[in-house]
């Protein structure tokens, strides 16, 4: 399903949808832990999600590491609490992978790279006002830039820079637990950059490349790789079609 290993120096991210694969295949593959978590979803929908995205991750790196989907070993501990729902590592002897998972209406992404770590991010466009949200999530300049946009380009517009912050705070570890009205990236019709945050990582060593989900969602991947190049490509699953996004370096 999976079937090309990395190159050096590339980043890829495979595509998925909640309902290519029945849930006993998904589940299959799975840890004890992931499927007690699944199984915490009040929605099946989420719950979907949830599977999809672990069996994909699975999947991918199992061909990197030449074993089972199965036999991966999978780490989503929580540095906060004992709960099964940090950020996921692949705990793997000889083989240094960086992994993200991010999922939103019927897209489910999975990002991959040996060069560093990295976050993946894909949001559904909103079709509801986003102004409440945005007041708590941009920095005011960021939030005049949007409100001097008409309200119907606001919610794409909104979502764009939501997924550049979402995608850094997950390269990190950290998620939301950094307010993302902390961090100041570029404007939507920019390319993604990160201006400021408040951590010690300097901006310029976190690097975005746009991703292409389909119409009605907006996704990113960021990774922390400082003056090193990478390349992304992006494969959808089924069919496993490579669409090449690229990684260009943040302008000085």
């Amino acid at each position: 399903m999976i079937a090309s290993l990395l190159a050096p120096g590339e980043c890829r991210v495979w595509w998925a949808t909640p309902g290519h694969r029945t849930v006993e295949t998904l589940s299959a593959v799975l840890s004890e832990r992931e499927l007690e978590r699944a199984a915490k979803f009040r929605r099946e929908a989420d719950r979907r999600r949830f599977l999809t995205g672990a069996w994909l991750l699975r999947s991918a790196a199992a061909t990197q590491l030449g074993v089972r989907p199965e036999d991966v070993v999978v780490d989503r501990s929580c540095t906060d609490c004992t709960r099964y729902h940090g950020k996921p590592y692949i705990r793997a002897s000889g083989r240094r992978l960086h992994v993200s998972v991010s999922h939103s209406g019927d897209r489910v992404a999975v990002a991959m790279t040996g060069v560093g770590a990295l976050g993946v991010d894909v949001e559904a466009v909103p079709q509801t006002p986003v102004d409440d949200l945005a007041r708590c999530a941009l920095t005011p300049d960021e939030l005049r830039a949007m409100e001097a946009l008409p309200p119907l380009e606001r919610y794409e517009a909104f979502t764009r820079v939501w997924t550049r912050k979402e995608a850094a705070l997950k390269a990190t570890g950290h998620g939301l637990r950094i307010s993302p009205d902390k961090l100041e990236v570029s404007g939507p019709e920019e390319a993604p950059r990160l201006l400021s945050w408040p951590l010690e990582i300097p901006p310029g060593d976190i690097r975005f490349a746009d991703l292409d989900p389909g119409d009605g969602y907006v996704a990113v991947v960021a990774l922390i790789s400082g003056a090193q190049p990478v390349h992304v490509v992006e494969c959808r699953v089924p069919g496993h079609r490579p669409v090449a996004a690229g990684l260009v370096p943040q302008a000085a």
